[in-house]
């Protein structure tokens, strides 16, 4: 409670120990380094980070990346962060057991972002957030009556062209749900087949045991906090879903999928409206579509956030990792797989198996 960084939610103790429990025991597991500050007793701040070895480099980077949308860490509001950032910081420096640390993605206006102002950055790295801002709308009523008549229009056809298929129904299920295992694997399995078909890679989906690790995610409707699933049917039918997680009123909207079959009828879109107007209607101050490509997220949103990259190198190969590899080898390899046909990315292995590799940190 001491913390009032609304974005640690990759960085709280049910993601992490969810994270490490799911994926600690695989064939090239990452050495967990977890940083923290103690203060007369207490401790005041807390940095989880992990080393992984890619391609012979030794990258210290965030717990539970690349499924980790924020890099972040826990610290006390009451402290000065410069001595936060003295103590971590030169902690890594003097023993840093890596060939390259890499931060990223980090929000601007995180306490993160503050602590490492002064370090270098990562060359190029431009992200950022969409994200809509909640409290401006009464209610739900009055977020539907935005954007004019032809939004209004768009919306209520949506609506009514998927009803045909049955009644519409909106729900959002809890982990405290006996559905909710299920549902999750639904959600990712839609998910994979959207991947699939659009010729699209995901390098956290390539993890084993990724949909396993979403289940054993907590969540709360007491405290309206941690992972929740809203899901959308159309009479008995799931057509479309959307996992998020709630940190003091901000919404993680985290995976979104819907049944492809029926994708002309932008089941998803319905979906994503449904779940505005649920977390308005609950007092959510933020629906936070996370950073990543996606014209959709502008139609979505208000306003975006800056994310920034950051490298402190200690040797020749994170030098290479950080100079080479990120800023202009990775992209220039990304733009070669985005260019390739989208038939020739969804129907051969080894061209996706490439996009995996590229595509991951």
């Amino acid at each position: 409670m001491r913390c009032g960084d609304r974005l640690t939610y990759f960085q709280s103790f049910d993601w992490c120990r969810s994270w490490v429990a799911a994926f600690a025991g695989e064939a090239a597991p990452a050495r967990f380094r977890i940083e923290t500050v103690w203060c007369e007793g207490s401790m005041v701040a807390v940095w989880p980070l992990m080393v992984q070895t890619v391609s012979g480099i030794r990258v210290l980077q965030n717990l539970g990346a690349p499924h980790s949308q924020y890099c972040n860490l826990l610290c006390d509001d009451a402290l000065l962060a410069d001595k936060i950032a003295r103590t971590l910081l030169s902690r890594i420096e003097a023993d840093p057991d890596c060939d390259v640390a890499v931060f990223h993605p980090v929000p601007q206006r995180s306490k993160l972002a503050k602590l490492l102002a002064s370090q270098p950055t990562i060359s190029g790295y431009q992200g950022k957030s969409a994200l809509l801002d909640l409290a401006a709308f009464t209610d739900a009523e009055d977020y539907r009556s935005q954007g004019g008549k032809l939004k209004k229009r768009n919306r209520n056809r949506r609506r009514n062209h998927l009803a045909r298929l049955g009644e519409l129904s909106f729900e959002v299920v809890w982990p405290n749900d006996a559905r909710f295992v299920s549902l999750v694997r639904q959600c990712a399995g839609m998910k994979r087949q959207w991947l699939n078909e659009t010729g699209r890679t995901s390098s956290g989906f390539s993890f084993c045991g990724f949909e396993y690790f979403l289940t054993t995610l907590a969540g709360d409707p007491d405290t309206f906090s941690g992972a929740c699933l809203s899901v959308l049917k159309a009479g008995d039918a799931v057509v479309a879903t959307e996992l998020g997680f709630l940190q003091d009123g901000h919404y993680y909207s985290y995976i979104g999928s819907f049944d492809w079959s029926i994708r002309h009828l932008s089941p998803g879109k319905v979906q994503m409206e449904m779940t505005v107007c649920w977390l308005i209607e609950n007092g959510a101050s933020t629906y936070d579509l996370l950073g990543g490509e996606g014209d959709y997220k502008q139609s979505w949103s208000d306003r975006t956030m800056a994310l920034d990259g950051y490298r402190l190198c200690f040797s020749w190969k994170g030098r290479f990792y950080a100079d080479a590899w990120l800023p202009v080898i990775r992209p220039f390899a990304k733009r070669l797989y985005q260019a390739a046909p989208e038939g020739l990315r969804r129907l051969v292995p080894g061209v996706q198996s490439f996009g995996l590799v590229i595509l991951g940190v």
